[in-house]
């Protein structure tokens, strides 16, 4: 079994060792830049998301009065309707 010393470690594989390192150097600066980016992005969408639903809440609770507003009125407007044709007694 060969040791440390024994390994050939010509200039050839010295220069591509520093080439591949200086690559992931690279790589490992653009993903922290990436995931900085991204987290900002989410934290965007997660308070704009947050914006939608309050503005969907407010749209639901004006449609669940409007809509308990016409039945009232057109109870009323029934119950007119039969006091009308109802024979005065």
């Amino acid at each position: 079994m060969a040791t440390e010393s024994e390994v050939p470690w010509s200039s050839e594989t010295t220069k591509r060792f520093l080439e591949t390192s200086s690559k992931v150097d690279n790589i490992e600066l653009e993903f922290s830049m990436h995931e900085v980016m991204c987290e900002e992005r989410w934290k965007t969408t997660f308070v704009r998301l947050d914006g939608i639903e309050d503005t969907l809440k407010r749209m639901d609770s004006r449609m669940l009065s409007m809509g308990g507003t016409i039945i009232i009125f057109l109870a009323g407007v029934i119950a007119t309707l039969i006091n009308i044709g109802a024979p005065a007694g």
